[in-house]
């Protein structure tokens, strides 16, 4: 009898349990998860399948980066390269494609300057608009669109600026997460029940002559990269020489009863990451025939990218459209049930066998999951793969907690007698073994962060011991939630000091890109909520990073251990620290530091120095925010320290100057130093400064 009830307990707890997790499944994570199903799904398609073919209905005209680099482009601004840009729309309109879409914004014109000079470029968009296959694409925003000129929209048949005849948007949505899954079909306009078609439906409704929504409610399509053929590519460069030498055939076999979209394909600008992100080809495997210029492949890097150029994305939206191969997502309800079986499957599992024998069978139910989901992607439809992987891998534990109760008391009290003095990482070790911590320590490659206030003494001399603890308790347990965060282990407090290790006891794929990013967030959250000593003392801090091997461990007695770090990374990490001072920077990290986190950060170099203790000198960087690295000018600022270390001080006083005048602060302290080093030369001068002096 009690046996009977406790399996109905667990049945109605494992009932309830999945049931959680499916509405749970309905909350942000579970939307964000839904998002990255459709990511793998498009990987897992791509490695099993391959890329989709190349398509023979559509084709693309490149603004590429070998237009920049021809000699009939690379020396004009965008705007006045019109008559080129009208040569070859009138050769391609000449072939006769079933339409033309527009993906560039040309919004200024040069006319004002030499009158007529737009006159191909516009006569090109008329004869595309008066035989209906011309779309001509614009921005649009909540406030003002981003539109062609006046002249381009009067080409196309607009009868006033508020027109947009022969005119559609080309926005490009994304999710959250900054990646792009789906493309506006229709966008609301002003005025009740009004929409327009995006670039996509527009230019499909060009080529068909119907209308692509008739008949539809949504207003948005989610994007099938995998299903989506790939549109040849054409340089614009070629094509205006192929153009020019008049060789009509080639723009008839290449263009007629295409799709025709003109548009940016460059290495960085007008790049959005898109659920195919994971399934691209490296550049250069789209080319189509060239005409005049051989393709130069050795300007191709072979590296796939994950950002795609707008109008590939708009060529997929159209594949899609064209062959209704977009996909579909499951209804709520539909939604909810697989993901509330597969949690109630995976709990009993664990309730009702032991974990060896629950094990492989859970393994299955997961493959049976993923494939379930490959099969309906195939057909065009979206099941949550990852949000199911996530509901199952959040269900098995729920089983096993079920059966097997409560923790060990033994296991939670030796967890609360030293979780306050051992990583967490460490306890964890010591609970599985079933053993107490012991002496001992391991050589490993860590990055040390090593943070001070500065003016403390200055700041606490007038605050009562009491009130300073307090507030000094109240920053160091900001700064520590923040190392934690960002998967660093703070040692110890030092004063008003903080000790830091990112690397152990628990390695990480970049220890120094996490320090670099901690310290970023550690200045950050004292500019946006800054914290005070003694009411109106505003505490600020620097830091030091370095990376190197030290010795990690429990280090100590027998009676009395810390789990601490020791060695040259954190003398180097302290000095770095101090010199933050002498250059008015909050962040100073050395060059181990920046050569292994410059792939996710910027950095500036500061100097190359012998700090005070060591006889090998360090190259010193300074990692930036994006939006201070772009006010600074840091190719000069190289330059001009180039010009310093050679000892040109007069030439990088100047250089320096230059860079001053434009708000940069350590510039500003380079043109004191080199004034003064100008003065007074060195015959000894190698470039590299002894800590304590300047």
């Amino acid at each position: 009898m009690r046996g009977s009830l406790r399996g109905r307990r667990n049945l109605i707890i494992s009932l309830g349990l999945a049931a959680l997790i499916g509405a749970a499944s309905f909350s942000s994570w579970g939307i964000a998860l839904d998002r990255l199903s459709i990511d793998l799904l498009h990987l897992i398609h791509f490695r099993l399948w391959g890329p989709p073919p190349l398509s023979d209905e559509i084709a693309i005209v490149a603004v590429d980066e070998e237009t920049y680099r021809d000699e009939h482009f690379s020396n004009l601004p965008q705007a006045l390269w019109t008559p080129e840009l009208g040569s070859v729309l009138d050769a391609v309109l000449a072939a006769e494609p079933k339409a033309v879409g527009v993906d560039i914004i040309i919004g200024t014109t040069a006319d004002s300057i030499v009158p007529g000079y737009d006159r191909p470029w516009l006569r090109a968009l008329k004869k595309g608009a008066e035989s209906g296959k011309i779309v001509l694409g614009y921005t649009k925003h909540q406030t003002d669109p981003v539109q062609p000129t006046i002249q381009q929209r009067w080409a196309v048949g607009a009868e006033d600026v508020h027109d947009l005849t022969n005119q559609n948007p080309v926005n490009i949505q994304t999710d959250e997460d900054g990646v792009a899954r789906s493309v506006p079909i229709s966008i609301a306009t002003e005025g009740a029940g009004k929409s327009e078609l995006g670039l996509a439906a527009a230019v499909l409704a060009r080529a068909a002559g119907t209308d692509p929504t008739a008949g539809q409610t949504r207003n948005e399509m989610i994007l099938n990269f995998a299903a989506a053929k790939r549109p040849a590519v054409y340089s614009l460069a070629d094509l205006r020489a192929c153009a020019e030498a008049g060789n009509g055939a080639f723009f008839r076999e290449n263009f007629a009863g295409r799709i025709v979209l003109l548009g940016g394909i460059l290495d960085v600008e007008d790049r959005v990451l898109t659920s195919g992100r994971f399934a691209t080809l490296p550049d250069g495997q789209d080319l189509g025939p060239r005409c005049q210029i051989p393709a130069d492949l050795s300007k191709f890097t072979g590296v796939a990218r994950n950002a795609m150029p707008g109008v590939l994305i708009h060529a997929a939206a159209l594949d899609n459209l064209l062959h209704q191969t977009d996909l579909m997502q499951i209804s709520p309800t539909a939604r909810f049930l697989p993901l509330f079986l597969v949690a109630l499957a995976s709990i009993l599992l664990f309730v009702l066998a032991k974990p060896w024998r629950a094990l492989p069978i859970w393994l299955i139910l997961v493959a049976a999951w993923a494939v379930a989901s490959m099969a309906a992607f195939v057909h065009f439809l979206v099941v949550p793969l990852i949000t199911g992987l996530f509901a199952m891998s959040l269900a098995a534990p729920s089983g096993l907690a079920l059966r097997m109760g409560s923790m060990d008391r033994a296991r939670r009290q030796l967890r609360n007698a030293f979780s306050l003095y051992l990583p967490k990482s460490e306890v964890d070790k010591l609970i599985e073994e079933e053993k107490l911590p012991t002496l001992g320590g391991e050589l490993r490659d860590v990055t040390i962060l090593f943070s001070d206030i500065a003016s403390y003494s200055t700041l606490s001399e007038r605050v009562e011991p009491g009130p300073l603890v307090d507030e000094l308790n109240r920053y160091f347990g900001r700064m520590t939630d923040i190392v934690q965060a960002h998967g660093g282990f703070v040692d110890k407090f030092i004063g008003d000091g903080v000790l830091a290790i990112f690397g152990a006891p628990l390695a990480r794929p970049n220890a120094a890109a996490d320090a670099v990013r901690a310290s970023l967030a550690m200045i950050r959250s004292l500019q946006d909520e800054p914290l005070y000593i003694g009411g109106d003392g505003r505490i600020s801090i620097r830091i030091g990073l370095h990376r190197g091997e030290a010795i990690v461990g429990n280090i100590g007695s027998a009676q009395r251990f810390n789990y601490t770090v020791m060695g040259d990374a954190v003398n180097v990490a302290s000095r770095l620290e101090g010199v933050g001072k002498h250059y008015g920077i909050p962040i100073v990290v050395s060059e181990q530091v920046e050569a292994a986190a410059a792939a996710e950060f910027t950095f500036r170099e500061l100097d190359f120095i012998r700090v005070v203790g060591r006889e090998q000198p360090v190259r010193l960087f300074q990692p930036l925010e994006a939006e201070a690295a772009a006010k600074l000018d840091l190719p000069a600022f190289s330059s001009a320290l180039l010009l310093w270390r050679q000892g040109a001080f007069a030439e990088a006083g100047k250089a320096f100057s230059a860079l001053a005048e434009k708000g940069d602060t350590l510039a500003a302290r380079y043109v004191v130093w080199a004034q003064s080093y100008a003065e007074t030369p060195m015959s000894d001068w190698e470039g590299i400064i002894q800590q304590g002096t300047k």
